[in-house]
């Protein structure tokens, strides 16, 4: 279905920003850009402290090592600055390795200030809490792993200030150490734990509060739609009333002076056209989303099937298979979804190169009802892949189409709980895939798939 419709318009659509807006691209961006500025924050703090304690507490520093390690950390995050700038993409684990970073700088700075016994190794925790909030599982706790190795493994360094305040002699094995460890263990492991449950929540009710979004977004265009042809319709039907019937005189006055024929067949056309032109509008009117008073109601699997062939071009060249029990029950508006469906197979057919074949396949998964609809033409590119499910935005010519049948496809079928998706490579067709909810009864259920080596004939669908 590379011809499938959608009209071009200036500009992104809401939706798609919506859709990037969200993509973990973005979200890394902006969680490496804090990382960055939060990095600066840290590193003035501990400049501060550092200066601090020796000119108000006179207490004696190793400073040129200490300057060293800060030196260290402001080029590392002036080198992070240009890697950003240069447009290169920020994952997951740059921001997990930079992470790690800080705790290596944090873990240098306290072996030269005391070691564990410093009060400023609970710091430790605010990397665990930073990776929680910012990382999956799996880089959460690594990184509090790591915290948690570096704070015990303090205690095993050699103690070079004595003369610190807060520096004495302590067991290593005794009862309070191993306690502090249990301490500071259950603390990170409880920090990253809930802080990810947290996160994680947030994230859920993000992605549905965009996905409302959307729907509101949808609801909108559909209701302006319907509005824009309602309006269409009643301000041309007066015009196209008299163009009918002013071609159908014109016809008739001809066919009494018997001029040549192609006059005649001219007038013809005029009143195959405006027929058209009121088909259009009647479609547009009735059918955006859904039709006019049309309910839910229990159609088989043949019976959506004979609504959806029916008026379909070419129906010599779709290939019918149902994989499933012919009178499953689905429980849907089979005028409407007929229609949604006969436009993909329709798409499917133009995309094709002439005489060849389209398979609509019907198969049972689970609960659900699988649609697909395999076509061998040439595919769709990335670009038109994405935006092919926006109204109004098409490939094909002027007047062959008005670029709305894959978004009211996809409207219609989300209302009735299903949903559509869409696959094409270049050079090898597209396959529509449309999973709806079955209904099956006491009497009827579901068969199993066949199996997938032996081939089914193809089946002649009645219309009778």
């Amino acid at each position: 279905m590379s011809e499938i419709s959608s009209t071009t318009n200036e500009g992104q659509p809401l939706i798609s920003s919506l859709h990037r807006l969200r993509s973990a691209p973005d979200v890394h961006r902006l969680n490496f850009a804090w990382l960055i500025r939060l990095r600066w924050v840290a590193i003035l703090g501990q400049t501060a402290v550092i200066i601090g304690s020796g000119a108000v507490a006179e207490i004696e520093f190793s400073y040129p090592i200490l300057a060293s390690i800060l030196i260290l950390e402001v080029l590392s995050n002036l080198a992070l600055i240009a890697w950003a700038k240069r447009g290169r993409p920020r994952r997951e684990m740059m921001v997990g390795l930079v992470l790690i970073a800080d705790i290596v700088f944090l873990t240098a700075l306290l072996s030269f200030t005391g070691g564990a016994q410093n009060p400023f190794s609970l710091l430790y925790l605010i990397h665990v809490a930073l990776a929680a909030l910012v990382l999956r599982p799996l880089w959460t706790w690594l990184v509090t792993l790591l915290s948690i190795g570096a704070y015990i493994g303090l205690y095993f360094l050699p103690n070079r200030l004595h003369s610190l305040p807060w520096t004495g002699e302590f067991e290593i094995w005794a009862l309070q150490t191993q306690g502090q460890w249990i301490a500071f263990i259950v603390s990170a492991a409880v920090i990253a734990v809930f802080i990810n449950m947290i996160q994680k929540a947030l994230t859920q009710r993000d992605q549905e509060l965009i996905r409302i979004r959307d729907d509101q977004l949808r609801n909108e265009k559909l209701a302006s739609l319907a509005t824009l042809a309602a309006g269409a319709a009643h301000e041309f039907s007066t015009p196209l009333s008299t163009i009918a019937v002013v071609a159908n005189e014109l016809q008739h006055g001809l066919e009494e002076k018997e001029v040549a024929q192609h006059f005649i067949d001219d007038t013809e056309l005029i009143r195959d056209q405006v027929e058209r032109c009121r088909d259009i509008l009647h479609q547009m009117s009735a059918d955006a989303g859904e039709s006019m008073g049309e309910f839910a109601r229990p159609v088989s699997v043949c019976e959506l099937i004979d609504h959806t062939l029916q008026g379909c071009r070419s129906r010599e060249r779709i290939d019918v298979r149902i994989d499933t029990d012919r009178h499953a029950e689905l429980t849907v508006p089979p005028t409407a979804l007929g229609q949604a469906l006969r436009g993909l197979v329709n798409n499917a057919l133009e995309a094709s190169e002439p005489g060849s074949a389209v398979r609509l396949e019907i198969s049972d998964d689970d609960d659900d009802l699988l649609l697909h609809i395999r076509d061998r033409g040439c595919g769709m590119s990335a670009d038109v892949l994405e935006r092919v499910e926006e109204p109004f935005f098409t490939t094909k010519e002027t007047g062959n189409g008005m670029g709305l049948g894959v978004f009211l496809a996809r409207t219609l079928i989300e209302k009735i709980d299903g949903d559509l998706t869409i696959e094409s490579t270049l050079g090898q067709g597209t396959v529509v895939m449309v999973r709806l909810p079955a209904s099956r009864s006491a009497t009827s259920p579901l068969v199993p798939a066949k199996d997938e080596e032996t081939d089914p004939p193809p089946l002649e669908v009645s219309h009778e």
